[in-house]
């Protein structure tokens, strides 16, 4: 009953839920407009109700949010967002043949299947780039990228890549910070078999450099 406790009152644990109620009290007072008292509480309360009668599967929270790193991680990946726009759009105006496209693969050793999910969604949003698959094993993104028909165009990606991960590193799974759970989730090696790849067993490990990354044709 005291462990159950202690997991109840985890300050993490409690701040992950308050953002959430937070999160929904917004989406109700934009659904329904006028900002006034009287709609935030009513926003509150649904809010509370969605969360005891709905509630989503259970995540463990084994890091910690840095606001001033997440802010930062907002910032940039606005600025590769707009970046990434101009880039495409002048691909497909300019006055050539089109670039050649291939899959790339880039590790991405974040430890939480839930900030890899973040991070994936992440690389989704940026045009001249697509997540095509995942191996939540190995941890590696495989990204259709669209111009990858040059060195520079590869390294580019590589780049933009492993900067994505860094800031996700910085903002949610920074070592200091980093708490295991004995909930944590491990997907299932249905590629590998029962003994699964070196990654499983290796799960701490610094992250391998991006320069790793290889093309597959």
């Amino acid at each position: 009953m005291a462990r159950r406790m202690r997991v109840r009152l985890d300050p993490r644990v409690v701040g992950s839920r308050v953002f959430m109620m937070l999160w929904l009290t917004v989406a109700w007072v934009m659904l329904w407009g006028p900002v006034e008292v009287g709609t935030i509480v009513a926003g509150v309360l649904v809010a509370i109700v969605v969360m005891v009668l709905l509630p989503l599967p259970r995540v463990p929270v084994e890091g910690l949010l840095r606001p001033v790193s997440t802010v930062w991680l907002v910032i940039v990946v606005a600025y590769y967002l707009v970046r990434s726009s101009i880039a495409v759009a002048w691909l497909s105006v300019r006055p050539q043949a089109p670039p050649r496209s291939a899959v790339l693969r880039a590790p991405m050793q974040l430890k939480s299947d839930f900030t890899l999910a973040l991070a994936v969604n992440t690389l989704n949003l940026m045009p001249g780039g697509i997540v095509v698959r995942v191996d939540p094993v190995a941890r590696y993104v495989y990204v259709h990228v669209l111009d990858a028909g040059s060195p520079e165009a590869v390294e580019r990606f590589r780049r933009q890549t492993a900067h994505v991960e860094q800031l996700y590193v910085r903002a949610f799974e920074r070592p200091e910070d980093w708490r295991p759970s004995p909930q944590h989730y491990c997907a299932p090696a249905e590629e590998y078999g029962t003994s699964g790849p070196e990654r499983v067993d290796d799960r701490d490990r610094p992250p391998e450099p991006v320069r790793d990354s290889e093309e597959h044709r």
